[in-house]
C-alpha cells in the first residue's frame, strides 16, 4: 500500500505560510511621524518600530484622522463646549492637544470642542468610526 503523503506536505505548508504571514516581523522599520516625537519619548517610539509596529501605524493614521476642523452653525456657537485653544490650525497635532486640554475621544459618539476665540470647532470623531477607517486603510475586514 503506497500512501501518498503530498496533500498533508502541502496543508502544512500552507498553515505555516499563512501564520508567519499573519506574525510582523522583528525588522520592521515603519515610519514615525515626526509629530509622535513632540508627544512621545523618542526611544519608546523606535522600540514601537519592532516591538508594536501596529500601535505605530494607528498613531500615525490617529494624528490626521481621529479629528476634524468644523465652523461651528450660529445655532451651536453658544452651547457650552470645552474650550480649547489651537495655535496653529494647519498644523494640529492631536496628542499635543489632548495632553494639554485632556481632550478624549468617545466610542460611541463625537466630541466637540470649541475653539478659541474662533468660530471654528474640534471634533473627535467616535473610536468606533475611527477603528473602522483604520481597518479600511489597512485593508482589514472587521
Amino acid at each position: 500500500m503506497k500512501k501518498n503523503y503530498l496533500p498533508a506536505f502541502l496543508f502544512l505548508f500552507s498553515l505555516s505560510t499563512f501564520v508567519q504571514a499573519q506574525q510582523p516581523t522583528a525588522h520592521t522599520n515603519l515610519p514615525i511621524d515626526s509629530r509622535l516625537y513632540d508627544a512621545f519619548d523618542g526611544e519608546y517610539l523606535e522600540s514601537l518600530s519592532t516591538g508594536n509596529p501596529f500601535l505605530l501605524q494607528r498613531w500615525n493614521f490617529y494624528l490626521d484622522h481621529s479629528w476634524y476642523l468644523t465652523t461651528l452653525p450660529d445655532e451651536k456657537a453658544n452651547d457650552d463646549y470645552p474650550v480649547i485653544r489651537i495655535e496653529d490650525p494647519d498644523n494640529i497635532n492631536i496628542f499635543l492637544l489632548e495632553k494639554e486640554f485632556r481632550i478624549r475621544s468617545d466610542w460611541e459618539k463625537q466630541m466637540i470642542y470649541s475653539i478659541e476665540n474662533s468660530d471654528q470647532a474640534l471634533v473627535m470623531i467616535p473610536g468606533k468610526e475611527f477603528t473602522r477607517k483604520l481597518n479600511e486603510h489597512l485593508g482589514r475586514r472587521h
